[in-house]
């Protein structure tokens, strides 16, 4: 990996010359609904293969999932997923 040297990174700090006015300012909730560029397609083509597992999860983290009714075992997969993209 090549360093930048002090000399451009004082370049690139001073750099001022960027004009926002035209870009719209974006809500909250367009924010939580936006995902990388590299993740905008894949799920539609990508078809996971399913495997069973036995899993000891406390019991307050079960109810917490299941509390929004059906579907819970997608839900716990969801956030396994986000954290597994995090964590690259």
């Amino acid at each position: 990996m090549m360093k930048i040297t002090e000399e451009r990174l004082a370049e690139i700090k001073a750099f001022k010359n960027t004009d926002f006015s035209d870009c719209p300012e974006l809500t909250d909730e367009q924010l939580a609904q936006m995902k990388p560029s590299h993740l905008r397609g894949m799920m539609k083509n990508y078809k996971p293969i399913k495997k069973t597992v036995n899993v000891r999860l406390d019991a307050d983290v079960i109810e917490w999932l299941q509390s929004d009714g059906k579907g819970y075992q997608t839900r716990m997969n969801a956030i396994l997923r986000e954290a597994m993209a995090h964590a690259i």
